[in-house]
């Protein structure tokens, strides 16, 4: 004969929570809330209480209730293996990547304990301390802080780091720090994984750089404009730089064939400005039109008219040279 598993009304009570949540959101989680203070669960849990409900309840419990509710959430059960230490069970309906992304923005500081891991280079910035001359000099000293007298109190001279990222830190460096108001360890809920209709997220699929993939995306589709260019394939994103070349191409033949037409008139008639000003250039400088301006020359009228600048420097060689040399 099988026994059903007692439950004490306490639980039946956190059972009956989790069966009602589990109707009301379609997504749930475990979440790791090992060695997070009570002040700082309380403050994330206001944080995301208009999105997301959060319950601490025993491993026991959340086992039994997965168990249970396979059968309405079909793969839901393959969550008891992540429930080690001490855990919580999360729902919400938020995207499952919103709500990793929301917890791990509203992390919080905490005080370091003696035997944590420093998650990062801990620095004990130079100032003024809230501390009267002491023995407090000699413990800081302990710790290569550099430390003095200022106007009645201890000030640290420079800035000191006292644990480098994945150093243990100490009983005595704990308390050193949780004096001076240093909270180096970041806490917070640590989402292990999510349920979302059959499908478990993992951790390692949920921690997503969001930059890194923004980066790859612009660049994927930066490549693909310039193969659609090179194969001239026509889309509704690369269609306008082709009208663009086509539209510069056909004014280049335009001017080149001398055809007249509203979008080559301009450009036809500043080349035979041009054209007529070389001519007009290669002839002695006693019969030229007045007003010719030298750059509009021909590249042929303008070797001869430096030809012949040469000469008359050779003849007056304290004259200003004509044209912009005059400028210089």
């Amino acid at each position: 004969m099988a026994y059903a598993a007692k439950v004490s009304p306490k639980n039946e009570l956190f059972a009956n929570k989790i069966r009602d949540f589990s109707k009301k959101y379609s997504i749930l989680g475990i979440v790791d809330v090992t060695g997070l203070p009570a002040p700082q669960f309380q403050k994330i849990r206001s944080s995301i209480k208009k999105t997301a409900e959060v319950l601490i309840v025993k491993r026991s419990l959340i086992n039994l209730v997965l168990n249970e509710l396979e059968s309405s959430h079909p793969g839901v059960s393959q969550l008891v293996e992540k429930c080690s230490g001490v855990v919580g069970i999360v729902f919400t309906n938020d995207n499952p990547f919103t709500l990793f992304k929301f917890v791990q923005k509203n992390k919080s500081n905490a005080p370091a304990k003696g035997g944590q891991i420093a998650p990062c280079d801990i620095v004990v910035p130079a100032g003024p301390t809230a501390f009267a001359p002491g023995p407090i000099i000699g413990e800081l000293g302990a710790f290569k802080i550099k430390a003095g007298i200022s106007n009645g109190k201890v000030e640290i001279k420079e800035d000191s780091i006292v644990a480098k990222e994945g150093d243990v830190i100490s009983d005595d460096l704990a308390g050193i720090l949780t004096r001076l108001g240093i909270e180096p360890m970041e806490v917070g809920l640590n989402i292990k994984a999510i349920y979302e209709g059959g499908t478990i997220y993992d951790r390692a699929i949920l921690d997503v750089d969001e930059d890194a993939i923004l980066a790859d995306l612009k660049g994927a589709a930066s490549d693909c404009f310039k193969l659609s260019i090179g194969l001239e394939y026509y889309t509704g994103e690369n269609i306008s730089h082709f009208i663009t070349e086509a539209g510069r191409d056909s004014l280049g033949l335009g001017v080149g064939v001398a055809y007249p037409a509203a979008e080559t008139i301009k450009a036809l008639l500043a080349k035979a400005n041009a054209s007529a000003s070389g001519v007009g250039l290669a002839l002695p400088a006693e019969n030229r039109p007045a007003g010719l301006v030298a750059s509009a020359a021909s590249p042929v009228a303008t070797e001869v008219a430096n030809e012949e600048s040469k000469e008359e420097t050779k003849e007056e060689p304290a004259a200003p040279a004509a044209g912009l040399g005059g400028f210089f």
